[in-house]
C-alpha cells in the first residue's frame, strides 16, 4: 500500500489533488490517503468544508464501484490540523508512514502578507520546517512542495525560467517560498531526501480561492459593485486551471529527483562519467590540455583568476564523456572556448551533443570564440560576472549534487488583464450569472499597480514537458467557463 500525504488537502488544489487521486488511483497501486488542512478563515470556511465534502462524495463513489478491485485498500482519511503545530506533524508521520508528502498547505496571498507577517512566518516556514524534518526521521520517497511564480519577484526577463536569478522578492509571501526552496535543497543534500518544488503560476478553476482575481471580480459584478484592474488594465497572467495544474502534479509525485547515492563516482570524484577506463582517458586529457592551453584560455584563465573568480571555477573539467573548458560547481555554468577547429563538421556535431546533454544535466554552458576573449576581454567576463553573481540557480545546484528539483507549471501564454477580465464577463452572462444586459464597462475603474504586485508573470515549462511530457492544455476560455457554471450552481 502506498501511503500518501496530503497537506492543505481542503485548500484549492489540495481538495482537486485528492480527489483526482480517488478517481484514477496512484501508478495502479492501492493507497491509502491522509489529508491535513488547518481550515483557517483567511477566506470562506464554508467553502473548505464544500470541498471535503465533494471528496468524501467522491470516495464513497469510489467505494461502491464494481470496477475497483482493491477497494479495501483505497482510503481516504481527513485530519484537522496545522503543520505548523509540530507534534500534530510528527504524530501522523508515526502513525501513518507517508511515502509520498505533498506539501500544498500555506498562507496564500501576496497583499495579505504585507499586513498579516506573523501567518506567514508560522505556517510557510515553520510549518515546511516541521514537514522536512519529519521527512527527516521517516523514510519518505519524495517530498513534492507548492512554491510560487511569485519567487521571480520583478525579474524583467520572461518567460520565467528555473534558471533565473530569484534574489529580489517583492513580498513577505515570494520570501516565505523561495525560503522553501532553500530549505529542500539543504535537506536534500544533507539528508538525501529527495524533494521537487513546484512553482505554481496564477491557478484559477471551480469552487478556487475567493481572494483570487477572477472569484473576487466575480463577487462584486454580481452584487452590482465596481471591480479595480491593477497597473491599468496593463498586467499579463499566465492563468494556469487547476486541472492542468494537479496533472503536473501526478506526474511529479511519481518520479522523484535522483539521489546521489545512485552514483557515487559523481559524488565523490566530481564527474559523472560511470566508465572507470574512459575516465582514465579522459584525465590523462584533460591534464595534457590544462599543461598546453590556447592563448584564449590562458588569457581568460588569468582574467578569472585576476578578477577572484579563480577560485569559484576550475580547467579542463570531466562531465560524464566530455571536457569542458572552464566550471563552476557552485552555479552549475561551463565556459567554452571555441578555436578555429570548432568550425569541422564532426567537431561542431560533438559541440551540439555536449551542449544539449549539459543542459539534460542542469549545466549552463557560456561559449565564447577565440576572437572574443583576446578582443574583447571586458565583455566577456562582464557575461561571465553577471551569471555569477547573487545565488546559485536552485535547479542547476541540485542536479547531479542533491535529490532535489524545480519546476514551472504554468500555462506559458499570458494573457492581457483587460481580455482575462472581458471573456470572464462574457462567460458569466453566458452561465447566466451576469443578465444579458449587464453594463459591464460601467462596473470597472483602471487604477494604478498595488504594492507586491509584478506586471508579468509568465513561465517557461520547458523542463517539465522534458522530464514529465506534460504541458498545461486548458485555455483560458474554457476554464473560466468551468468556473462560471460551478458559480452559478454553487451560489443559486
Amino acid at each position: 500500500m502506498k501511503n500518501i500525504l496530503v497537506t492543505g488537502a481542503a485548500g484549492f488544489i489540495g481538495a482537486n489533488l485528492v480527489m483526482r487521486l480517488l478517481k484514477e488511483g496512484f501508478q495502479g497501486q492501492p493507497y491509502h490517503i491522509v489529508g491535513l488542512d488547518n481550515m483557517n478563515d483567511y477566506y470562506d470556511v464554508s467553502l473548505k468544508e464544500y470541498r471535503l465534502a465533494e471528496i468524501d462524495r467522491v470516495a464513497k463513489q469510489k467505494d461502491s464501484s464494481d470496477s475497483c478491485n482493491s477497494c479495501s485498500s483505497c482510503m481516504w482519511q481527513f485530519i484537522k490540523g496545522d503543520i505548523a503545530d509540530k507534534a500534530t506533524v510528527d504524530k501522523i508521520f508515526n502513525e501513518f508512514k507517508p511515502q509520498i508528502v505533498v506539501n500544498l498547505a500555506a498562507q496564500a496571498g501576496v497583499r495579505y502578507s504585507i499586513e498579516n507577517p506573523d501567518a506567514y512566518i508560522q505556517s510557510n516556514m515553520m510549518g515546511f520546517y516541521n514537514i522536512l524534518e519529519a521527512c527527516r526521521h521517516n523514510p519518505v520517497e519524495h517530498l513534492v512542495y507548492a512554491s510560487s511564480s511569485s519567487v521571480y519577484g520583478g525579474n524583467k526577463k520572461v518567460p520565467f525560467s528555473t534558471d533565473d536569478r530569484v534574489d529580489n522578492p517583492v513580498s513577505l509571501y515570494a520570501a516565505t517560498k523561495k525560503s522553501n526552496e532553500l530549505f529542500a535543497h539543504c535537506y536534500s543534500k544533507l539528508y538525501h531526501i529527495p524533494t521537487t518544488g513546484l512553482r505554481f503560476f496564477t491557478v484559477y478553476g471551480p469552487a478556487g480561492r475567493p481572494d483570487m482575481a477572477y472569484f473576487g471580480f466575480t463577487n462584486k459584478l454580481r452584487k452590482g459593485e465596481t471591480i479595480k484592474i491593477f497597473n491599468y488594465g496593463n498586467c499579463r497572467r499566465d492563468f494556469t486551471y487547476v486541472d492542468d495544474i494537479v496533472e503536473g502534479i501526478v506526474r511529479v509525485m511519481a518520479k522523484a529527483p535522483a539521489s546521489p547515492k545512485s552514483s557515487p563516482k559523481g559524488k565523490n570524484m566530481g564527474v559523472h562519467t560511470a566508465d572507470p577506463m574512459l575516465y582514465g582517458r579522459l584525465k590523462e586529457l584533460a591534464e595534457e590540455m590544462r599543461k598546453n592551453p590556447t592563448e584564449a584560455e590562458k588569457v581568460l584563465w588569468e582574467a578569472l583568476r585576476a578578477n577572484g573568480l579563480g577560485v569559484k571555477f576550475r580547467q579542463q573539467h570531466i562531465i560524464e564523456d566530455f571536457i569542458v573548458d572552464f566550471y563552476c560547481n557552485e552555479y552549475k555554468v561551463t565556459i567554452e572556448v571555441d578555436g578555429d577547429y570548432h568550425h569541422d563538421v564532426e567537431q561542431m556535431k560533438s559541440d551540439e551533443e555536449r551542449t544539449a546533454r549539459l543542459s539534460e544535466l542542469g549545466y549552463t554552458e557560456l561559449r565564447f570564440t577565440n576572437e572574443e576573449v583576446l578582443h574583447d576581454l571586458d565583455r566577456v567576463l562582464k557575461t561571465i560576472k553577471t551569471f555569477c553573481s547573487g545565488t546559485p540557480s536552485p535547479s542547476g545546484e541540485g542536479r547531479g549534487e542533491a535529490p532535489y528539483a524545480i519546476y514551472n507549471i504554468g500555462g506559458g501564454q499570458p494573457e492581457n488583464l483587460l481580455e482575462f477580465v472581458n471573456i470572464l464577463q462574457e462567460e458569466l452572462v453566458r452561465a447566466g450569472v451576469l443578465p444579458q444586459d449587464y453594463d459591464f464597462e460601467a462596473h470597472k475603474e483602471l487604477v494604478p499597480m498595488q504594492p507586491g504586485d509584478v506586471p508579468t508573470t509568465y513561465a517557461d515549462a520547458e523542463a517539465l514537458e522534458r522530464d514529465f511530457g506534460f504541458t498545461p492544455k486548458i485555455t483560458l476560455r474554457e476554464g473560466l467557463r468551468h468556473f462560471a457554471e460551478w458559480y452559478k450552481e454553487y451560489y443559486k
